[in-house]
């Protein structure tokens, strides 16, 4: 008889308990952030937090916890960070500086972060960051190429400070350390919505010419779908293309239509199992099976013609850092954790960011012009904009939008009557959409 191994959802619905239960802290109030690490025959390991969504922002505080797949045991929580010790010998072989003074800084979603100062230039600050998706070794690679190719005033990004060996210690460990120059400013997240709409207009035009210079990134031939990875050989940077690491939908993929089909089915799995939206799933959740199931041969072919490039898949407002006394000027673009090779009109979401507000639903109210932004946007690149306006794309969107919308996020039982309309509105409109014009 074989033995009985713990599921991954088996184990999250063990590891959320765990927490919940006040392992590493009171959950009164607050939610649970977690993330795999690592998965072994025999053990997951995940990284959790408490995440208290009315405090104010600053440094989390995340932990280790394994979970044994056969005896179904926890390992004791235990605090993720980096020892002042350790922290002190990895400045001193990236950089040949040494260790001033430390405090724990800014985390982004998927990393724990410290600002360090160092002896011998109190000028200079870096970010260290402990971070455990994504190749540390690839992102500092992929930063270098396009630091000596792209001009900085286009798609500045921090310089960073590759550490000696790091790729095998995070091969090891599952965990790796990044050394970048601290660069002062503020996130735009926090003030473009405040920007005149004049000042928008600035910021968006800025943008398009970002991401065209990351998309026009040449690619290995042939161009397909999947994460982009970039290793160092001889002086040189060489980039491939290895599984779809974002969304998790393997690959990589030779044809678009593969990739949306994938995307898709991975949409309806992240639907199946999302809580507290019972009367969504009880209007579509069956006929979106029915027609995934059955009609994804209807994507029609001319989607093969988008063109594949090189994204940040993340590059919203909350990864770009821009001067605190002009807000409209783009000091850096950071966080290249998730860097793929796709089709360009796979950052529609992203996208869409710099024309509507924030909103709990992900889809937030256009700012007043939007229309003005979204031209002002593709008339900066303008080979894009052809190429958004083309049938190709339009399809492509038609496709990527309902694998995007289908999933409702969680809403409140207690919200007014019109907000409860609105909360859904968008994903409703997409999923009855295709479902009319393709069943």
């Amino acid at each position: 008889m074989s033995e009985h191994l713990l599921t991954q959802d088996e184990a999250v619905s063990a590891l959320l308990a765990f927490v919940f239960g006040g392992a590493i802290g009171s959950s009164n109030g607050k939610g649970v952030g977690y993330a795999l690490i690592e998965e072994t025959h025999t053990t997951f390991s995940w990284s959790a937090a408490l995440k208290d969504f009315d405090g104010p922002p600053g440094p989390i505080s995340r932990y280790l916890i394994k979970i044994d797949r056969r005896s179904k045991e926890i390992s004791p929580p235990k605090l993720i960070e980096i020892p002042e010790t350790e922290l002190a010998e990895a400045v001193l072989s990236a950089t040949g500086q040494h260790l001033a003074s430390s405090t724990r800084f800014t985390d982004g979603v998927l990393s724990i972060s410290y600002k360090v100062n160092v002896q011998e230039n109190p000028d200079i600050a870096y970010v260290v960051q402990l971070r455990h998706h994504g190749s540390v070794s690839s992102m500092d690679s992929l930063m270098t190429l396009i630091s000596n190719t792209i001009d900085p005033r286009v798609l500045p990004v921090p310089p960073v400070c590759p550490i000696p060996g790091e790729a095998a210690r995070q091969e090891t460990s599952g965990m790796g350390r990044q050394i970048a120059r601290l660069i002062p400013g503020v996130l735009a997240s926090s003030v473009y919505a405040k920007l005149s709409h004049e000042e928008k207009l600035v910021f968006v035009r800025k943008m398009a010419l970002a991401m065209q210079a990351c998309w026009e990134i040449p690619l290995p031939e042939p161009h397909l779908i999947g994460e982009l990875i970039a290793t160092e050989t001889d002086g040189r940077v060489v980039l491939k293309i290895g599984p779809d690491r974002h969304h998790g939908l393997g690959g990589p993929f030779s044809s678009v239509r593969e990739y949306l089909r994938a995307y898709i089915r991975s949409s309806l799995v992240a639907l199946e199992k999302q809580q507290g939206i019972e009367e969504y799933k009880d209007q579509f959740l069956e006929r979106i099976k029915t027609f995934v199931n059955l009609g994804m041969h209807n994507i029609p072919a001319v989607v093969e013609d988008i063109p594949i490039v090189a994204l940040h898949a993340d590059m919203g407002p909350h990864n770009i850092i821009v001067s605190s006394q002009t807000p409209t000027e783009i000091l850096a673009v950071i966080d290249w954790e998730f860097v793929g090779s796709a089709p360009y009109a796979s950052l529609h979401r992203i996208i869409e960011m710099f024309f509507r507000g924030p909103a709990d639903n992900g889809f937030g109210t256009e700012y007043d012009g939007a229309g003005e932004l979204r031209e002002a946007f593709w008339g900066a690149i303008p080979r894009w904009k052809h190429w958004n306006e083309s049938e190709a794309t339009t399809t492509f969107l038609e496709w990527f939008r309902f694998g995007l919308f289908m999933k409702a996020e969680w809403r409140l039982k207690d919200l007014p009557e019109e907000e409860k309309e609105d909360y859904w509105r968008e994903n409703i409109r997409v999923v009855e959409g295709i479902l009319a014009k393709y069943s």
